[in-house]
Parts: C-alpha cells; sequence; structure tokens
C-alpha cells in the first residue's frame, strides 16, 4: 500500500480520536471515571473479540508472547484509560491535549532504544516542532491552573506514558500477528484485569440517570476511540516506524479546536492557524526522516 494512503487513513483515524476529548468530557458528566473506563472497555472488548473470531488468516500466538500481550493490556485499559478518565475529571480537555501532545516525544525516547529506530537530524526536529505546534494551539485556547488541575494534569501524563509504551511494546507482536488480533486480545486481556474494580464500582451505577448524551457519548469512546482508532493506530504500525505513527497525535489538538469551534461555538485565533502549521511541518519532517 502507498504511503499516501497509510497517511490518508492515519488522519481519519485523528479525526476520530479528536472527538474523544469532548465525548469524554461529557460522558464524565454523567458517569464515575472507572465505571466509564470498565463500560467503555466492556463493550470495545466484546465487539474487538467478535471481530478477532471471524478475521481471516489469525495466526496462533506463542507462549512467550502471552505474556506481553497482557502487559499491553495492562498499559492500555488499566493504567492508560483509567488514568486518563479520572485525570479529565479534574482537568481540562485542553490540559490533555497539551500532554498527550508530549506522546512522539516519549514514543522517539522509547523507540530509539527498545525498537532501535534510527535517530535522523528531521525526526529530532520535527518532533519538537510537533509539539511546539501544539503548545501554540493549546496556549492560544488559554491554561487555567488548580489543585485539582495539577493532579489531573499528573494523571494524564502517566497515561500518555503508558500510551507511548504500548505503541513501542506493541509494534514486535503487531508485525507478528497483525494489528486486529493484537488489539483484540490485548484489549480483552486489559479488560479481564480491569473486572475486579470495574465490578467494585458498578455497583451503586444507576444506568437510568444517565442521559442519551451520556450513552452516545460511550458508545463514541468504546467504539470510535477504543475499537476503530486502535485498529487503525497498530495497523499504521505494521507500516511505519513509532515515531512516524505517533507524530500524527499530534494532529489532535488542532483538529479538537475546529471541533470545539464547530460544535460549542469556540472562539478560533491566528494562534491556531500558526500551531497548526508548524504541526503540520513537524509531521512531514518527521515522516520525511
Amino acid at each position: 500500500m502507498r504511503l499516501r494512503w497509510v497517511y490518508s487513513i492515519l488522519i481519519v483515524e485523528q479525526v476520530i480520536a479528536s472527538g474523544t476529548f469532548l465525548a469524554a468530557k461529557w460522558a464524565l458528566a454523567e458517569f464515575p471515571p472507572l465505571t466509564l473506563a470498565f463500560l467503555r472497555f466492556l463493550i470495545a472488548a466484546c465487539g474487538l473479540y467478535v471481530i478477532h473470531r471471524v478475521w481471516p488468516e489469525r495466526k496462533p500466538v506463542a507462549r512467550n508472547d502471552w505474556g506481553r500481550i497482557a502487559l499491553l493490556g495492562v498499559l492500555a485499559v488499566v493504567v492508560n484509560q483509567a488514568f486518563f478518565l479520572y485525570g479529565l475529571r479534574f482537568t481540562s480537555p485542553t490540559h490533555a491535549a497539551l500532554l498527550y501532545g508530549a506522546t512522539p516525544v516519549l514514543v522517539f525516547l522509547f523507540a530509539v532504544p527498545l525498537l532501535g529506530e534510527q535517530s535522523t537530524l528531521l525526526k529530532k526536529i520535527g518532533v519538537p516542532v510537533t509539539f511546539l505546534g501544539v503548545m501554540v494551539v493549546v496556549f492560544q485556547r488559554g491554561l487555567e491552573w488548580s489543585t485539582k488541575a495539577w493532579l489531573g494534569d499528573l494523571l494524564i501524563f502517566l497515561a500518555v506514558v503508558a500510551w507511548a509504551l504500548y505503541t513501542v511494546l506493541g509494534k514486535p507482536l503487531v508485525e507478528r500477528y497483525g494489528a486486529v488480533h493484537v488489539t483484540a486480545l490485548s484489549l480483552v486481556a486489559g479488560t479481564i484485569f480491569f473486572v475486579p474494580v470495574g465490578a467494585f464500582t458498578i455497583g451503586g451505577f444507576d444506568p437510568g440517570a444517565i442521559s442519551a448524551r451520556g450513552w452516545w457519548s460511550l458508545l463514541y469512546i468504546a467504539i470510535g476511540t477504543s475499537v476503530v482508532c486502535y485498529t487503525i493506530w497498530f495497523w499504521a504500525l505494521e507500516r511505519l516506524e513509532a515515531t512516524k505513527v505517533s507524530v500524527f497525535n499530534n494532529l489532535q489538538p488542532v483538529i479538537t479546536a475546529l471541533l470545539s469551534f464547530w460544535l460549542l461555538g469556540e472562539r478560533l485565533g491566528v494562534l491556531l492557524i500558526v500551531g497548526g502549521v508548524l504541526v503540520i511541518i513537524g509531521v512531514v519532517l518527521t515522516e520525511r526522516g
């Protein structure tokens, strides 16, 4: 497949993923964070398992790889999403977008020693340029700080570290078994690990108190983000270096700002354009590196 098609599909994935910040914030207004995480991945794991069972050319997983798949599940579900959803309760989608802008930097730092990725000059320039663009976009929207925001930011940063490790450690497995199978098995494993926490939190949950928007927001992050985006992410890792895939993540703050303008009526400023241009330049430099 030509690279332009891989890039095009990654951009579509980023558009879907960008809606996660808004949908998750809406869902968190009605769901307790750990209950939301449990329901999200229970739905996603069931959907992915069905897809996994009917997907052609399913390869048996070697015994020594099951531990690695379980680790991916812990990183993606228990650490990444539990911390993301709990942290987002205390901080804003703007802060979360800024912190997730560090993903390519962390992936680059992990991928060089763990995957043997080449540390080229263009990557060393492109990755920081995309993060600079993210900072410009986020700061033009304004940042508000409080004690709870710092706690939320810390939890979300830990979620970003977990996602970077999930990306880097998942690449060798994806190359052996394929994106659909690794995504499905890792999320099923992570959901199983999360069951004790989810079962404890869901006891006092009242489904009747959730509005239609709350349920649609849950389905969006369960199916759109966890099923579609996670699978495309690993699918791209089969075809590109981890750093080159992760740098697309920095399109999210720009797209999120555009979605906020469209859906919430937020103001767009000159700095958004400047930041967006910097992100695109950084992505191009990294992909050529």
